[in-house]
């Protein structure tokens, strides 16, 4: 007998948990470790720049292999493997590690490699077979949990430091938290809703008399599922990407270098702790955004104004030495980003469909973060170089407003021009 209660939001929930404790923390949580690290051990700015950015890299650069995962696999078993790898890396940092070539290995190698296949890239592709009418609210509600994650990861983990007065206290935290993640991911995750005999949100049940059942997709979404090769022979695919790899850049550099930029500034650790939490609170305000107009305006609009809006806080950091100006400038980096990640995922499952998703939003992923994690190392060796930040932050905002407006025209796509295309 079918179960007749809709699982996608008790799944929806689970990964919600999930995504709170797995890429939360380990994500947001590290900007506030790694500057207490650096000045326990002595590490310089580019160093520091450099654990980031082979962090970055991980987070992102698994993305095929990830896609590959859930589609032999399983969601479920993607999960419980990415908590592994950041329990082992967040282990290690609290016993092991020394200095900047530990951290690298340890916080940039395993524990990117855990965020990468435990949270996002694995949670998105099993929330997209189960939603599609109200997609971009369930990806909304699915993303907050990372912003809330960092609302939280900030302040504990610096009241976390300052009551031990260890920095890797704050990585005992994380892999405790990341072994609930792989506990909830045992029990609640489920792959397929047919798996419970249920259909997709947007999909009413099969008739009785045979005949086709209700479609109630917004237009903007296709009807036909496309395949991986003429997905990726897209230029709208690739339009897309480039538009939010000047945003990534961004907030890259500022989780390697933001708190130390704005000691440099005049302004306390203390501060710099409440900035991280008001950008990634920030970032809800993002997500309600395209949760509330994205299931009705092609979100590829949306996107658009929040690459706008990224950039604006680009500019103000570089001289924010007033204290309102460090709140408007991390409103507007979680804002932008906080949505216009969300954004990304949203377009692409609108586009091409769910069964190239997984794949594509990998393939995005591992692109995307592999050269916006370029960014804190070049912006640690301009600093050491005595050319400061200032270069890196005006070249990324014009970056992400060239972004927006190639959004603003960028057309939907159309498979017979993406075969003509490869065909070429």
């Amino acid at each position: 007998m079918p179960n007749r209660r809709f699982y996608g939001w008790t799944l929806l929930a689970a990964l919600w948990g999930v995504m709170f404790l797995n890429l939360g923390f380990p994500t947001y949580g590290p900007s506030v470790i790694n500057p207490a690290m650096a000045k326990a051990v002595g590490l310089n700015r580019e160093a520091l720049g450099n654990m980031l950015m082979v962090y970055m890299i991980m987070s992102g650069l698994p993305g095929p292999l990830v896609a590959m995962s859930v589609y032999r696999f399983g969601v479920r078993k993607t999960l419980v493997a990415g908590s592994l790898f950041t329990i082992s890396g967040a282990l290690l940092m609290a016993n092991v590690v020394t200095g900047a070539i530990g951290g690298m290995l340890c916080y940039g190698l395993l524990v990117g490699t855990g965020v990468a296949t435990g949270a996002a890239m694995a949670s998105q592709a099993g929330l997209a077979r189960w939603f599609v009418r109200r997609r971009s609210l369930a990806l909304s509600v699915l993303y907050s949990a990372g912003a809330i994650g960092g609302i939280v990861a900030g302040p504990l983990l610096d009241w976390l430091i300052g009551t031990t007065h260890s920095w890797r206290a704050g990585w005992w935290l994380i892999a405790a938290l990341s072994t609930a993640a792989a506990c909830i991911a045992l029990t609640l995750v489920r792959e397929r809703p047919e798996d419970l005999g249920q259909v997709a949100d947007g999909f009413a049940p099969p008739r009785a008399d045979g005949k086709p059942a209700a479609d109630t997709r917004p237009w903007f979404v296709t009807r036909r599922e496309w395949s991986f090769r003429d997905a990726a022979h897209s230029l709208t695919y690739w339009l897309l990407l480039a538009s939010m790899i000047g945003c990534s850049g961004g907030y890259s550099m500022f989780l390697a270098h933001g708190v130390v930029h704005l000691q440099d500034l005049g302004h306390t650790a203390h501060v710099g702790a409440l900035a991280v939490s008001v950008l990634t609170g920030s970032g809800l305000v993002g997500k309600l955004i395209l949760a509330t107009f994205g299931d009705h305006v092609d979100p590829r609009y949306i996107f658009a104004l929040f690459m706008g809006v990224f950039a604006v806080g680009l500019v103000i950091i570089v001289d924010a030495r007033a204290l309102w100006q460090v709140w408007v400038f991390a409103a507007c980096f979680g804002i932008g980003f906080g949505g216009g990640i969300v954004c990304l995922m949203s377009v692409l499952s609108n586009y091409f469909g769910t069964q190239a998703f997984a794949s594509l939003a990998g393939l995005a992923i591992a692109i995307n973060t592999t050269l916006s994690a370029i960014a804190p190392k070049v912006a640690g060796r301009l600093f050491d170089q005595g050319l400061g930040y200032g270069v890196t932050f005006y070249f990324l905002a014009a970056w992400c407003f060239i972004g927006a407006v190639v959004l603003c025209f960028t057309r939907r796509p159309e498979v017979a021009a993406a075969r003509g295309a490869a065909a070429a």
